[in-house]
């Protein structure tokens, strides 16, 4: 089965995560990967050995590469076109009257919510995004929160598969230390938007009792500076640090000093940060969004709170410093990672090629 994933190219993060695994995972499956622009993505996809061509756009809405999109596809004699993203799917919805391949999209967020706070622009992006994803003759939901979202925009239960993210677990972690040897660290790892509710933790540390602790934020975005504004205005300047994004590696190693992991967003599918800090036995407090529950099953691996209760926030971050206290906390982390570690990339691969032969088989 010959399959190409197509993505715009600039993502970060949690999607630039989710394609490449994936990629790397079904490479000797003979795959390849477009992108609309230099980027990340093309770097780390080409790191891994991955075929990457680039079809650059003047700008999001340049239709013109359509027509060498077109004959590329046909030319190559592809099965599955694999679309990840808003961009991606507009073109391939615009496209797949003239292309003889299936179509599979993987919806990895709320697609009501991918243009949040952009005005009538952002409504309109909405609205042309939802009519062309309908067009697709399968869908991954990285939740059941995504796939019910999906149905709601009227496609057919049968054309949707959930399949839940994967990593590649970690197989040497941090020594287990209950000596208090440093500030109660906390660790957020995500891009900066109103969605992942920040400003609702950094007003839950604001009224925050104890002051021994530090909040490394790991991810840049367009609230950057109003985050570091208004750590200033609280007097936590000095308490948090915006570290901006890293790689695997380094994200892996601020993972290895932290004593909890912090999922304060608003609105989420299956975090794969939620997973890699699992992963390095860092227990977690996580807002109850997108299918969260199915990773902190019970409070023996953390903390699930309602999304934007500031007030919540504290009370978990409250037990968790007690815990702390007392070298009880890593307790936590160690449940979380034995459950959550049923999660891997592996079968992540696996199911996503049961579904290509689903849909390859269909008439």
């Amino acid at each position: 089965m010959k399959t190409v994933f197509l993505n715009a190219g600039n993502e970060t993060g949690g999607g630039l995560v989710h394609v490449v695994s994936l990629l790397k995972k079904l490479k000797h499956e003979s795959i390849d990967l477009i992108v609309f622009e230099e980027g990340p993505v093309a770097k780390a996809a080409r790191k891994e050995g991955i075929d990457v061509y680039v079809f650059e756009q003047s700008n999001q809405f340049d239709l013109s590469v359509l027509f060498r999109l077109r004959t590329f596809i046909n030319n190559r004699h592809y099965n599955i076109v694999h679309t990840h993203g808003p961009r991606a799917n507009v073109l391939m919805a615009t496209l797949i009257p003239f292309i003889r391949v299936k179509w599979v999209t993987t919806i990895h967020s709320h697609p009501l919510l991918d243009f949040k706070n952009q005005g009538l622009k952002g409504k309109l992006l909405t609205f042309i995004h939802c009519q062309a994803l309908k067009r697709a003759h399968g869908f991954i939901a990285v939740s059941n929160e995504i796939k019910s979202v999906i149905e709601n925009l009227g496609v057919e239960s049968g054309r949707i598969e959930v399949i839940h993210n994967g990593i590649q677990f970690s197989q040497s972690h941090r020594p287990v230390n209950n000596k208090i040897t440093q500030p109660f660290t906390l660790i957020t790892v995500g891009r900066l938007t109103e969605i992942k509710g920040y400003s609702i933790l950094m007003d839950a540390l604001n009224s925050f009792e104890k002051k021994d602790w530090q909040w490394i934020v790991c991810g840049d975005g367009e609230e950057m500076n109003a985050l570091v504004t208004k750590a200033k205005q609280y007097n936590l300047d000095q308490q948090i640090y915006f570290k901006g994004w890293l790689t695997t590696t380094e994200i892996n190693s601020v993972f290895h000093y932290a004593d909890l992991f912090v999922l304060s967003s608003l609105s989420e599918s299956f975090p794969l940060s939620l997973l890699e800090a699992a992963s390095e036995k860092v227990p977690a407090i996580a807002t109850h969004v997108g299918d969260v529950s199915d990773v902190i099953k019970d409070d023996t691996m953390g903390w699930l709170i309602p999304p934007k209760d500031s007030t919540a926030m504290k009370e978990a971050l409250q037990e968790a410093y007690v815990l702390w206290e007392k070298g009880k906390l890593s307790c936590k982390g160690e449940q979380l990672y034995t459950h959550a570690s049923s999660f891997t990339i592996e079968k992540q691969t696996q199911a996503v090629m049961a579904f290509y032969k689903n849909i390859t088989s269909e008439t």
